[in-house]
């Protein structure tokens, strides 16, 4: 049915709760700063603004990557330069190596069933090639599509026309792409902008929107096995 599959990555396949803690953990440690669920809870919150802000094209990702610390050092009084820890942070997150459990198995029953797949990401190109690297999960794609390396970010469907030209620049004909994703506003949506069918992985129990622009819907992505 589908010719190729556009897999983000966060929420998706890598478990970025976790990655995220672990590399926060280590900046913290490093501004020597005591880590408690309060100081990672108020980071979230500036760091979700940002990025909607990227999504909405308010915002760059280079501005955005600096801003998330300067605001929080800020909010918190904290005497650290936002730009050291914005250095410390990318480095620890691209060394990270966190992927969910079902995330290697699928890719690879995927790979034998010989329909081929890419990564569409926003995220930052060093912190996203460093991860694919360390989790051995490159090898499974034939294009990965970072925001930062295209110029446009999902939901714009810019994004997508540009990834879908690499993808047959290689080569690689596209006829039929479905797109899998954690995010409504950034995956589902940039999938209905780009005219294509999508797949909403909703990991956490999130309740469903009223209107459902998403093709399929599932909790884990064994179940994708079913759709494809």
């Amino acid at each position: 049915m589908y010719d190729h599959l556009l897999f983000d990555l966060d929420g998706t396949l890598f478990d970025f709760m976790t990655s995220e803690k672990y590399a926060l953990t280590c900046l913290f440690e490093a501004a020597q700063l005591d880590i408690t669920d309060t100081l990672l809870d108020d980071y979230h919150t500036i760091n979700f603004r940002l990025w909607k802000e990227l999504e909405e094209g308010s915002i760059t990702i280079d501005a955005l990557k600096i801003e998330r610390f300067r605001l929080f050092f800020e909010s918190k009084q904290i005497d650290f330069s936002a730009e050291s820890a914005c250095e410390l942070y990318l480095h620890y997150l691209s060394q990270s190596h966190h992927v969910y459990e079902d995330t290697m198995e699928v890719l690879h029953q995927i790979k034998d069933m010989g329909i081929l797949m890419s990564v569409i990401t926003n995220g930052i190109r060093s912190v996203q090639r460093g991860r694919l690297a360390r989790t051995e999960t490159a090898q499974f794609f034939s294009f990965i599509a970072i925001g930062e390396e295209l110029k446009a970010a999902k939901p714009d469907p810019l994004f997508f026309e540009r990834t879908l030209e690499g993808i047959r620049k290689l080569g690689i004909p596209v006829s039929n792409a479905l797109v899998i994703g954690d995010s409504l506003s950034s995956d589902i949506e940039g999938a209905k902008n780009g005219n294509l069918d999508s797949c909403w992985i909703n990991r956490y129990g999130m309740t469903e929107p009223c209107i459902k622009d998403y093709t399929y819907h599932i909790t884990g992505l064994k179940q994708l096995l079913d759709i494809i």
